[in-house]
């Protein structure tokens, strides 16, 4: 009988969807080890969660032998936080690609990530054009499953105070329900749901690449 553990890496635990997604994660049977990566840790303890405090500069040496089956990336910066676009870049763009490169040179087959509605390398909005790029660099490593989660704004109770995400939020529960037919994918989506459809991926076998937006997220959650 095999005594190989399953195992799953969770990028950006700390964060809304991350920590909503390692929390489920925890809640089923389906890997026997979660690694939980974040800058500065979470409130959680479970015989099959290893917290790992790390950043870009410090990643490789933590998870460079570390074999992973399945890696979900829910990082996600903001223009308060890292206000200088390299910096930026850095987290949203190159930290998960690197992390992807690592684990699946380590046998990791299935990627999970968010992503977000309107990525297009193309754009010229920096924001959409950098997660662009990270779907096509991520595309390029060839994993067996690839799940790209395309929300609109997302909502939910964070650690930080976000005033802008705040108003959006309130507006936008507004003018949800007048977004209708093709027009839903616009609609703003809670962080829990998202990490829901996430974790739902954790037991599909379907190889290749699959996108979702909004609506599409809400269906597979």
């Amino acid at each position: 009988m095999s005594t190989t553990k399953s195992q799953a890496l969770v990028l950006g635990a700390s964060g809304l969807v991350g920590l909503h997604t390692t929390k489920m994660l925890l809640q089923q049977n389906t890997y026997d080890v979660i690694y939980a990566v974040s800058r500065r840790g979470i409130p959680l303890e479970h015989e099959r969660l290893v917290q790992i405090q790390a950043d870009f500069n410090s990643i490789d040496s933590f998870i460079e032998k570390l074999h992973i089956n399945h890696i979900f990336s829910c990082l996600g910066s903001t223009k308060k936080k890292t206000p200088d676009k390299s910096d930026y870049l850095k987290v949203d763009h190159d930290y998960p690609v690197k992390v992807a490169k690592i684990g699946q040179s380590n046998g990791a087959t299935k990627f999970s990530f968010v992503s977000a509605l309107g990525a297009n390398v193309k754009s010229n909005n920096f924001y959409m054009q950098m997660k662009g790029q990270v779907e096509e660099d991520i595309k390029a490593l060839n994993f067996e499953e690839l799940y790209i989660m395309r929300p609109a704004l997302i909502t939910g109770n964070r650690d930080e105070v976000r005033p802008a995400e705040g108003f959006a939020s309130w507006f936008f529960k507004i003018i949800n329900p007048l977004l209708l037919g093709n027009l839903k994918k616009y609609r703003s989506i809670d962080g829990k749901t998202i990490a829901q459809a996430l974790v739902k991926t954790a037991g599909i076998d379907h190889p290749g690449v699959h996108t979702y937006n909004t609506e599409q997220i809400k269906k597979l959650a």
